[in-house]
């Protein structure tokens, strides 16, 4: 029995140490991806005449320098949450959602539809009403193609896209007949005013912080977002739907051969990725403007995918990335204010560093692999063809 335990607790810390050191190699691996991030930025910056130290210092500054700054960037990263974590959960399938523009449109309208529809509720029970109407919209509107997908074997990147065209199509004629504006005559057309109560408050206002002003729109949908994050940790690594969805995204072929339901476990997930992108334009709707109109904020869909990318697919990434583009996306008025460069600059620095993180993670996902091969190999390797050091 003595002689059992030593290697029950070696069985035990290998699988530990294993991914310790993956986790290693990979944090290295990101920080070596912003260092090449960095210094291709520095040539493209040295190229328009500027200097690249003081460019990164402004958008630090801008991000960071006052309370209002942070909330600002916070409140850039909150759309951009909901939108990588849409993404990410289809993508843990093998589907790319590229139709969370689209879900995102509609979920607006429906949350409008119900706000301005169910305005005798009270406000605990309207505000609710309100975000279970995204919900809804989003996941009536990613049904569609995860319906043609399992059914025909349409390709969701194709039937999304077109998704995305009928979704601007459907709210603008919206906007323009049932939920126009009651109010005469209008130049920009939009819905009525949206309850008050059916709002999401700022956190500044709510809890009395003076430094935030009234024009940085920081709500209570950022700690809802961190919350989604945490839920979809619990789906995919915690249930069994979650290991369905991620054993189907490895390969489909064997996950049903092992009695999963492929099709059901991607139209699930669909359902999920688009009750998501529900909430990526309620931010814009509920804390900006308090209506829709159609001027409504667009892209954030497909910025959704850059973060996915950035964040690896992980909900613990998606937040850290979502964060990274709301620095640059606040940095842009440094730039244009304090500079020569054009505010592009930043989209360009952006898909630099999508680069630059993808090559790294590639890199170092194939040393990781090979490195596991070379142990496996080594340890089928029957004693008499080891060294005679290494048997010793």
């Amino acid at each position: 029995m003595s002689s059992e335990a030593p290697a029950t607790g070696a069985a035990t810390r290998a699988p530990r140490r294993d991914l310790l050191s993956s986790a290693l190699a990979r944090t290295i691996g990101l920080l070596g991806a912003f260092l090449l991030a960095g210094l291709l930025g520095s040539i493209i910056i040295l190229a328009y005449g500027e200097n690249p130290l003081d460019v990164y210092r402004i958008v630090f500054e801008f991000s960071f320098n006052r309370p209002q700054d942070i909330a600002s960037v916070l409140e850039n990263a909150t759309p951009l949450i909901f939108s990588g974590l849409a993404v990410a959960v289809a993508f843990k399938a093998g589907l790319f959602n590229i139709g969370v523009e689209g879900q995102y449109i509609v979920a607006m309208a429906a949350a409008a539809a119900a706000a301005l529809g169910l305005s005798f509720l009270p406000g605990f029970l309207l505000v609710p009403a309100v975000l279970i109407a995204a919900m809804l919209g989003g996941m009536v509107w990613a049904s569609v193609p995860a319906v043609l997908k399992v059914k025909t074997g349409a390709h969701e990147v194709v039937t999304t896209i077109m998704m995305n065209g009928i979704a601007i199509s459907l709210v603008a004629w919206l906007i323009l007949n049932p939920m126009r504006s009651t109010a005469g005559q209008m130049i920009d057309l939009r819905t009525d005013l949206l309850p008050k109560k059916s709002l999401i408050p700022t956190i500044a206002e709510t809890l009395g912080i003076e430094s935030i002003p009234g024009s940085v729109y920081f709500t209570w949908l950022f700690p809802l977002a961190l919350v989604a994050c945490f839920l979809v940790w619990v789906l995919l690594f915690r249930t069994r739907l979650g290991y369905e969805v991620r054993a189907v995204g490895s390969s489909s072929g064997s996950a049903e051969a092992g009695g999963i339901s492929t099709g059901a476990t991607q139209i699930k997930i669909f359902l999920i990725s688009g009750a998501l992108a529900g909430f990526v334009g309620l931010n814009h709707l509920l804390g900006d403007k308090g209506y829709l109109g159609s001027n409504y904020e667009i892209l954030l869909g497909f910025n959704g995918i850059t973060v996915a990318f950035l964040g690896r697919n992980h909900p613990a990434g998606i937040p850290l990335a979502a964060i990274l583009i709301g620095m640059l996306s606040r940095g842009q008025d440094g730039i244009a204010v304090l500079t020569d460069l054009p505010t592009e600059i930043l989209i360009i620095l952006q898909g630099v560093l999508i680069l630059s993180v993808v090559i790294a993670y590639e890199l170092v996902s194939r040393r990781i692999t090979r490195r596991r091969q070379q142990e496996v190999r080594a340890e089928e390797e029957p004693p008499s063809a080891r060294p005679a050091e290494a048997t010793a």
